[in-house]
């Protein structure tokens, strides 16, 4: 066998239909690696867990993360409390980057607005400070130690703190959404419940709910959202840090071969899944926010049903940007 896996190559596919000027209907079509969990079959579990982020590149400190506690579930291992945190503090860097990507360089793009690749820079610098100082080498087999909190992980968090707070602040994006009148654009229909990712995670906080007043749940609303979770993610990484004591790991009495774990992602839950024989991966299955969100009749399907024809390319590529999925997608129109 192997001992590397490429990373598959994806995408979303959205297949717009147009019908009197207006979009009647939404296919879409996914190439996602929905069946790429088969290819850690018959591998050690540190060897499954250790190619995982090679399969899942783009959030692949949450996928081993996720897949390291539902190994450890089913290996009847309580990590220490040192670890959860360290992974914690790694899991939001990682939703920091991809927040900031998405703000920083996908959005300005797509609006003809000067991008910030210093954000992301500085986002992809604090994953390695926080891997390297809390983590260490071997931090992805179940069970492992965790390092000390060190002065550098501080530092670079603070300096992530005041990079997002400077971004937010100076962000112009919401003002460009409202002078191309599409604030409002691919709200959610009434009584449906907001997509995985950054709207259900704020949607309750003051300046989203306040846009969702004005404008509904749509464009500015999930622009908004994705906003907070840029000013809010430091605070979180700097609280969980704070709770990093060197303890170590222990055995439980539940070990049963099956173990399963949830952790949250920049774009939603993720949920691992598990079956261990003899230290052998038997059965996995994966579970991601991508998978939800795009789903037919989804929130990304319905925000488009019924979009005017006119101006529907650049307002169709942000409503998708803002919803997110977790590969490259496609935007194709059709005329009845």
């Amino acid at each position: 066998m192997n001992d590397t896996v490429a990373a598959t190559a994806a995408e979303v596919r959205l297949m717009l239909d147009i019908a009197d000027g207006h979009v009647s209907n939404v296919a879409i079509t996914s190439t996602r690696p929905v069946q790429a969990a088969q290819v850690f079959l018959g591998r050690p579990v540190e060897e499954a867990i250790g190619l995982i982020g090679s399969v899942f590149s783009l959030c692949g400190r949450a996928q081993t993360i996720a897949a390291l506690n539902a190994a450890e579930a089913a290996m009847g291992i309580c990590a220490a409390p040192a670890v959860v945190s360290a992974r914690d503090v790694l899991r939001f860097a990682e939703m920091f980057t991809q927040t900031a990507m998405r703000l920083a360089l996908q959005w300005p793009r797509a609006l003809g607005l000067a991008l910030e690749p210093g954000l992301v820079r500085l986002a992809l610098k604090a994953e390695q400070v926080i891997e390297h100082e809390m983590l260490g080498a071997g931090w992805k087999a179940p069970g492992s130690g965790a390092l000390q909190p060190a002065p550098a992980v501080d530092r670079v968090i603070d300096r992530l703190t005041d990079a997002a707070d400077t971004f937010v602040s100076h962000s112009v994006l919401g003002r460009e959404l409202q002078r191309l009148g599409l604030s409002g654009f691919g709200a959610l229909a009434d009584g449906m419940p907001a997509e995985d990712g950054p709207l259900r995670r704020n949607w309750d906080q003051t300046t989203v709910a306040e846009i969702r007043a004005r404008h509904g749940p749509g464009l500015a609303a999930r622009l908004e959202a994705s906003l907070t979770d840029l000013a809010l993610l430091p605070g979180w990484m700097l609280a969980v840090a704070d709770t990093v004591e060197d303890t170590a790991a222990r055995q439980s009495d539940c070990s049963s071969s099956q173990g399963e774990a949830e952790v949250e992602t920049a774009r939603g839950a993720l949920r691992h899944a598990v079956i261990l024989k003899d230290g052998i991966v038997v059965g996995c299955h994966i579970d991601a926010p991508t998978d939800r969100n795009f789903r037919p009749g989804g929130p990304v399907a319905a925000g488009l049903i019924g979009a005017p024809a006119e101006g529907l390319e650049l307002a169709a590529r942000l409503h998708v940007l803002a919803i997110d999925p977790c590969v490259e997608f496609r935007i194709e129109t059709r005329h009845a």
